[in-house]
């Protein structure tokens, strides 16, 4: 954050510039300036700020940071008059994190060749950028796809929002019993519902000075058994159907026009022509430092490589993968998640019927996981398929990544009872869906934020009711043919080998 900052007698005027998410501030004094030296002061910075204006991406589709301020405040939940909230649930992503593995091995590659080329004798320096260029400190303590501090920071505060919104839902002291964390089996889900627990029962425990209080963390299962939280990590059909044989869209995205011309961009300003042939991976790379940086460190370094629109090219390859990996593109990838419809819609009708005390259930998941239940429930769906012919008409596309599930981002279902002035004595319900912290309104509810309980879950019965997890992942018999015996009876085998025989006979 900038502060331009003049005084002329007791004259002042502030120019507040905020750059990237970066907090810390500069100032400028320029008192003792003539008006002339003042103008052009100020046309230098904004020119800066013209010439920058390119470094500050905010879109970087699931590599995004959670961004609150975009979201919704409290008076515009608009809950449903007459009633009271008595039960969330959840599905949260897990925060923002170091890069995984894969992408650590490739942007150790990546560095490699490029420090090579830009040796410290004569390193290349692009605005705030040079090369030869070390990673951080952290990541040589982080576990790859490690939750980072600010991570960690955004899921206590996104707990403390939800407490403080929703006070009646946490009238009962910490029972597992009343509030059950559930958790992937991924070091960032698992740190990720700790730091959440931490934010909404902080100071009501019973351990040491600061009244900690421990909760108890389920694992929805092993990562390749997982049908409730990672259900494509467990489906091998989903393998061979989506994942070999349903991303051709994104394939021949990443071998157009856009990528190809954003590849020559980044080679030039790299200086690398002849010396280095990039291809995606390292583009993606570049995109994901830039990314990365500004997410856990405020460093827009590598941001300086990428314009304005070279930042929308590799947004829409995100969604558009997205879109084919876990969503309308391939319907397989988004009706595998039935499992976790299915428990959540079990859990709300339980709730109605007086069958259950649990006031919330919390659950850890993966980006893939939210896009496929936001999209069972019929949310974020443009009229026009993401195609890879067709990204110069999806710039006003709902189905972004970078809006739907940022780092942490959240799904919460919020059940409210309310007074039935029809039907004395009766309990009457009501739900209302929030992404993000925002009320987002359902298809099945007419447009409206809020329906009944009785509405919203007859909306989705018949996903529920259909919902075979096992046939569905089954892969068709594959290899080779089984023998006759496997396939007909000794009796059948017998005939068909006579009438053969016969055949044979009659056209020696």
């Amino acid at each position: 954050m900038y502060i331009v900052y003049y005084n002329a007698r007791l004259d002042f005027f502030y120019l507040w510039l905020k750059y990237v998410n970066q907090y810390q501030v500069t100032i400028i004094d320029v008192s003792k300036m003539t008006k002339k030296l003042l103008l052009a002061t100020v046309m230098l910075v904004i020119l800066y700020l013209k010439e920058t204006k390119q470094l500050k991406p905010n879109r970087f589709g699931t590599k995004t940071a959670y961004q609150h301020e975009y979201n919704a405040s409290d008076s515009s939940l608009n809950p449903p008059a007459n009633c009271y909230p008595v039960h969330l649930n959840m599905v949260i992503r897990h925060g923002s994190r170091y890069p995984s593995d894969g992408d650590r091995e490739d942007i150790d590659k990546l560095l490699t060749k490029l420090n090579e080329i830009h040796t410290i004798s004569s390193p290349l320096r692009y605005q705030n950028l040079t090369i030869p260029w070390n990673k951080p400190p952290e990541w040589g303590n982080a576990e790859p796809s490690e939750l980072s501090v600010v991570g960690e920071i955004e899921q206590y505060n996104i707990a403390k929002r939800f407490r403080s919104r929703f006070t009646q839902v946490f009238i009962k002291q910490y029972w597992n019993k009343y509030y059950k964390f559930i958790s992937s089996d991924k070091l960032r889900t698992a740190q990720s519902a700790m730091s959440f627990s931490f934010g909404l029962f902080e100071a009501q425990g019973p351990v040491a000075s600061s009244n900690f209080q421990p909760v108890a963390i389920a694992f929805s299962g092993h990562e390749d058994n997982d049908k409730l939280l990672s259900s494509y990590d467990s489906c091998p059909r989903y393998e061979v159907d989506v994942k070999e044989h349903g991303m051709a869209e994104v394939e021949k995205f990443n071998e157009g026009s856009e990528i190809r011309n954003l590849t020559k961009r980044l080679q030039q300003k790299l200086q690398v022509k002849g010396k280095l042939s990039l291809n995606f991976d390292f583009v993606e790379k570049i995109f994901r430092l830039c990314a990365f940086g500004i997410m856990n460190r405020g460093d827009n370094s590598w941001c300086a490589l990428l314009d304005e629109e070279d930042v929308k090219i590799m947004e829409y390859q995100g969604d558009l993968e997205a879109y084919y990996e876990h969503s309308y593109g391939n319907e397989l990838s988004y009706k595998i998640v039935c499992p976790l419809l299915s428990e959540i819609t079990q859990n709300l009708q339980d709730l109605s019927r007086g069958k259950s005390d649990v006031r919330g259930v919390f659950r850890f998941a993966s980006s893939g996981t939210l896009v496929s239940l936001l999209t069972i429930f019929g949310l974020y769906k443009d009229s026009a398929p993401l195609r890879a012919n067709n990204y110069l008409q999806q710039s006003r596309r709902h189905f972004r990544m970078s809006n739907m599930v940022p780092m942490s981002a959240n799904i919460a279902l919020v059940v409210f009872e309310c007074n039935s002035t029809e039907n004395a004595g009766k309990r009457k319900h009501m739900v209302q869906l929030l992404v993000n912290e925002k009320p987002v309104s359902l298809p099945c509810c007419y447009g409206n934020t809020t329906c009944t309980l009785d509405k919203f879950v007859s909306c989705y019965e018949e996903a529920v009711k259909s919902c075979d997890f096992d046939a569905m992942c089954s892969l068709p018999p594959t290899g080779k043919p089984k023998a006759l015996g496997a396939i007909f009876s000794p009796r059948l085998e017998v005939m068909l080998i006579a009438i053969v025989s016969s055949l044979l006979v009659k056209n020696v």
